[in-house]
């Protein structure tokens, strides 16, 4: 599945639409270059790691990804490294925040280069010492970062401000700003002429109503907003068609839902909008489609569970099963074979756990399990053969987490597009992260990841 597309744009050249006039983002870029450079890494413990920063401050700092051959979402590195804290930086927020402000010294592209040192350090060198320069900076970097990415010049200026926004919320954990950085992100979501900025203010207005003072009342309103868009294919916040911005929206109700209690009296009008769009014509659409599906389905069986009720529901999960493999079997021919073969495993997938009652990715395949070895009774054939069952794991260096619930891969695919490589670090100490992949249960496994035959299942 694809995640959401970084590509850095430069303001320099770029013609400026109306709705950039309209906002205020055509006033950026006409201060010299040669302005003087504030030290934001204050006192680092090892000096190497200053370097290592501040000289790359570009966003491709090691993208996970899918290892189909162990239906692992892998992360290079080690969770010993993130315990072990080796490069604990001390960051100047106030620096910053002077750099930020300071539009007459700083042009665009020194402002993108302080966004980046402070998104590199949070991602990467995050610690519990962390939290002693940035909390109590928090409240004004998240208005700042929030300001700057509705009103910067360019798209990658304001692209950096979101995710600089999503690294605080998400690593605080203690601010009260949702009511009103919904306004700013439902306005980005509308105004912004670059589709990767409007992409990240969805995932950023979802991760605000859930760590950033939003009730669980507010969160199904964000969920219905989200369906709308879905609904209505991008035309409720004017991006008719736009695919880019469906499948974000799809995916961002998952990431809401999936820390919801009960959806149930909102899970009917969903799956009518999702159902929808799986005759959609893009592969990544009709992915997240299918895995909006079992994930309602999934939260019904536990609805059921909980309250011996399950949710109302017009569709019947057997029939829904049959139309998405015959979707799977006529999978569109004007795309490569490689994003066939990921949908086709992707609406299988679905199509499974519609029907076995199982999370993602769960593979029927029988195996002889090896003397000793115990295989779950779940895991097992009513006439007692083994199955191998679930294979997508949250890989982190050496440790390894199984995903075996839809609620987990979608939580757990979002901190992905947030913290990118530097999720390691976080995992098992950032109490938000902690918090959103709390049933995540990691354990030691030094299997080599076979990631040469990437693409291919066992």
């Amino acid at each position: 599945m694809n995640h959401v597309r970084v590509k850095a744009l430069k303001g320099n050249g770029k013609t400026v639409s109306k709705k950039a006039i309209k906002s205020g983002r055509a006033s950026g870029n006409i201060t010299p270059r040669s302005s003087p450079l504030p030290s934001l890494l204050a006192s680092p413990t090892h000096s190497a790691a200053h370097s290592r920063v501040t000289s790359d401050v570009s966003d491709d700092d090691g993208e996970f990804e899918l290892d189909d051959n162990a239906s692992s979402i892998y992360s290079g590195g080690s969770l010993d490294d993130a315990t072990d804290e080796p490069d604990t930086l001390v960051f100047d927020t106030r620096a910053l925040i002077d750099g930020l402000q300071d539009r007459k010294h700083n042009n665009s592209e020194m402002r993108e280069y302080f966004l980046g040192v402070f998104i590199k350090t949070v991602r990467n060198h995050y610690s519990a010492d962390t939290h002693l320069w940035l909390d109590d900076a928090s409240g004004e970097l998240a208005e700042l970062f929030l300001h700057d990415s509705n009103r910067a010049a360019t798209a990658k200026e304001r692209l950096l401000s979101l995710q600089a926004f999503c690294l605080t919320v998400g690593t605080v954990g203690s601010l009260e700003i949702f009511d009103g950085a919904q306004k700013i992100l439902k306005q980005i979501m509308m105004d912004d002429d670059d589709d990767d900025c409007r992409v990240f203010a969805i995932y950023a207005l979802c991760m605000t109503v859930l760590y950033a003072g939003g009730l669980e009342e507010a969160a199904l309103e964000v969920m219905e907003f989200l369906v709308e868009i879905v609904r209505t294919d991008g035309e409720h916040v004017e991006a008719h068609d736009n695919a880019v911005i469906v499948a974000a929206a799809l995916q961002g109700w998952c990431f809401v839902a999936s820390h919801v209690a009960d959806f149930s009296d909102y899970a009917d009008i969903a799956m009518d909008a999702f159902v929808d769009q799986l005759d959609s014509d893009d592969i990544e659409v009709q992915s997240n489609a299918g895995g909006c599906v079992a994930l309602i389905f999934e939260a019904s069986r536990n609805h059921i569970e909980e309250t011996g009720e399950p949710f109302q529901l017009q569709y019947d999960p057997q029939r829904l099963a049959g139309r998405m493999s015959e979707l799977a079997r006529l999978s569109a021919k004007s795309v490569s074979r490689k994003h066939r073969r990921s949908l086709r495993e992707n609406l299988l997938s679905v199509v499974t756990s519609l029907e076995r009652g199982v999370g993602p990715f769960y593979s029927t395949a029988l195996y002889i399990p090896e003397k000793g070895e115990h295989v779950p009774v779940a895991q097992r054939t009513d006439d007692g053969q083994a199955e191998y069952g679930y294979r997508c794991k949250l890989r982190l260096g050496s440790h390894v987490a199984k995903i075996d619930t839809w609620s987990l891969y979608f939580r757990a695919n979002l901190m992905r597009v947030i913290f990118k490589a530097g999720l390691q670090h976080h995992v098992l100490v950032n109490p938000v992260v902690v918090e959103c992949l709390e049933d995540a249960h990691f354990v030691q496994d030094y299997s080599p990841v076979q990631r040469a035959t990437k693409g291919r299942r066992k």
